[in-house]
């Protein structure tokens, strides 16, 4: 594992040390202290952001860590941070960084973990970490793609290899991407083809619309 990730999730880093703007982030999400503390989420030290990146990120003046549980157990080797502030690009705007070339990965909330691999309830599959876990906090068996392409490898249209340890066969998969899919093409398409891509595996999706942002 990166050293600087291992030492993060270790406990000889302060837990307590949660930026307020971060904590305020986390909040306004409707994420409990709770499950702060479940997934252990950090804030990371600004000496140390370049070094989990592995690029310079000038731009950035904090950022905090959303460790992704291993479905196996312990953490995966995937450094993913929220960053602040927001940055502008002329592709869009930018909420998360993460290593160059260190790929997509489906994100499991730890609270809810077992009866997503086992249960044949509902799953939740949410666009975002955050929705992910708020959608755990109300006892909804949850995992996160990160974007609206982040159930697949890039090149390929079949999901990630993360989807081999949940049972699909003959479940219902609550799918829940972004509010804008009404007026973004690229979130319809990209919700589509995640949908068709779930029903080859045998399972069958309903989507979830939520409201576009204001």
């Amino acid at each position: 594992m990166n050293p600087h990730l291992d030492f993060l999730l270790s406990s000889l880093y302060d837990r307590s040390a949660l930026h307020p703007e971060h904590l305020a982030d986390l909040r306004k999400s409707g994420i409990t202290d709770q499950t702060i503390r479940a997934q252990k989420i950090r804030t990371v030290p600004p000496s140390m952001i370049d070094l989990l990146l592995g690029f310079r990120a000038p731009k950035v003046t904090s950022a905090y860590l959303i460790p992704f549980g291993d479905p196996r157990g312990g953490w995966l080797d995937l450094v993913r941070l929220k960053v602040f502030p927001t940055l502008t690009t002329e592709k869009g705007t930018i909420k998360y960084l993460q290593p160059r070339r260190s790929g997509v990965r489906l994100f499991f909330p730890l609270v809810t973990l077992a009866r997503v691999l086992h249960g044949d309830e509902p799953l939740w599959a949410t666009e975002g970490e955050k929705k992910a876990l708020t959608a755990a906090q109300l006892g909804l068996p949850a995992v996160g793609f990160c974007g609206i392409n982040g159930w697949h490898v890039k090149g390929s249209l079949a999901l990630l290899p993360d989807f081999d340890c949940i049972y699909l066969r003959g479940r219902t998969v609550e799918m829940v991407p972004d509010g804008d899919i009404a007026t973004n093409p690229n979130v319809e398409r990209g919700a589509r083809q995640f949908a068709e891509a779930l029903e080859r595996r045998g399972a069958r999706v309903r989507l979830v619309h939520l409201p576009a942002a204001a």
